[in-house]
């Protein structure tokens, strides 16, 4: 029998083979591939006004001392949540250290064995490991499609209740959820509906900003909404907001809210000052749509394709593994920080690079990075 470090070298080695293996590069040249889509964590004015808050509010803990249920609550958290209700235009909501932690948690929650889930096959990872731990019966559909939806929904059920959950800005394929209709289906179904809102939080919405749901005037119509700060808030952690007694179940009953460690005060500050940023300034969010756009029509015009996408995530397929790590490498050496997606976070031969638009970009910046992919447009296309 092989020792436990010569089989984890044999599974590297496949890894390596495939063309999926994986290794922690720091920063480098211009970011196109983080969630920081505002351009807010290296903002100086949002900097700024975080310290300030800080040097103001000297009465509380840098850090978090225990879980909520202990001595981790406090009346900041308590009013920032409150804020994040009526920033998403629900009840209530609750935070959580991570949005892998939020889904895994509302998931294991309230789904029990004998509910059914109709889950996009696009939804992200922490969607599927919630379903798998929550032991329900779940059904993948295909990617947004309707029919398939209502013809599963029109089956009729009685072991238990019917959910639908969907992200609504797709990590990945930069697409969106028609979250209006599936409103409709589940209401004429008697199923609930549960929303993955983290891409878009902050960028969609002409009142608030707040995401999706509020764009297709949703909020009241969803059983429950996982949003993550990590992304256009340019801060980190998460929070599912819905109603007030679907929360107080949360409390009582999520096991990773319950056994973690609060969420740190001074990310309460944070938090604030991106939520005054985002009530003030519309301008942000028009300019980082603007900016992906531009970038979406000049290669698309070129026969690149970015599949359905629409908002701030630009995807290009490539296909093959080891063409899309080339062509991300080249692009790195042109002083752009542009990643390659592989099989299993894509389906395979779906390899591509996952360009991430920026409101702090410039159109001249954009522009660049279009010529400088174009020049590649020979390794891009038809490489599957």
């Amino acid at each position: 029998m092989k020792s436990i470090h010569q089989e984890i070298e044999l599974r590297l080695e496949q890894t390596y083979t495939q063309g999926l293996y994986r290794s922690l590069n720091p920063p480098q040249g211009i970011d196109f591939c983080s969630n920081d889509y505002l351009g807010l964590s290296t903002d100086p004015h949002f900097r700024t006004a975080l310290l300030n808050k800080l040097d103001t509010e000297k009465h509380f803990h840098l850090s978090s001392p225990s879980s909520r249920l202990l001595r981790g609550h406090t009346l900041w958290h308590q009013n920032t949540e409150k804020q994040l209700s009526s920033f998403k235009g629900t009840e209530s909501s609750l935070l959580f250290p991570t949005g892998y932690q939020a889904n895994l948690g509302l998931l294991t929650t309230l789904l029990k064995p004998q509910d059914r889930v109709l889950s996009d096959i696009q939804n992200h990872a922490s969607i599927i490991d919630g379903l798998r731990l929550s032991g329900c019966h779940k059904i993948i559909f295909s990617h947004l499609d309707i029919k398939n939806i209502e013809q599963i929904l029109s089956t009729p059920y009685q072991e238990g209740r019917t959910f639908l959950i969907t992200e609504s800005l797709f990590s990945m394929d930069g697409d969106i959820a028609p979250l209006d209709h599936y409103s409709q289906m589940v209401e004429e179904y008697g199923a609930h509906l549960i929303v993955d809102d983290a891409h878009a939080t902050g960028i969609f919405g002409k009142s608030r900003g707040s995401g999706l749901c509020e764009h297709f005037g949703i909020e009241k119509q969803v059983l429950a909404i996982v949003s993550t700060l990590g992304k256009a808030f340019g801060l980190f952690g998460s929070f599912v907001s819905g109603s007030q007694i679907l929360i107080d179940l949360l409390i009582n009953h999520c096991r990773p809210f319950i056994f973690t460690t609060s969420v740190p005060p001074f990310l309460l500050a944070g938090i604030e000052v991106a939520l005054d940023i985002l009530n003030k300034n519309s301008g942000r969010r028009d300019k980082l749509l603007s900016l992906a756009n531009r970038l979406r029509c000049q290669l698309r015009k070129e026969g690149l394709d970015t599949l359905q996408s629409v908002g701030p995530i630009v995807p290009v397929i490539i296909g093959k593994n080891d063409q899309a790590v080339e062509v991300a490498n080249h692009l790195q050496k042109e002083g752009f920080d542009v990643r390659a997606i592989r099989p299993p976070t894509v389906a395979p031969k779906t390899a591509r690079l996952r360009i991430s638009v920026h409101a702090d970009h410039s159109e001249k910046t954009i522009d660049k990075l279009a010529t400088a992919l174009l020049t590649l447009k020979d390794k891009i296309i038809l490489q599957v």
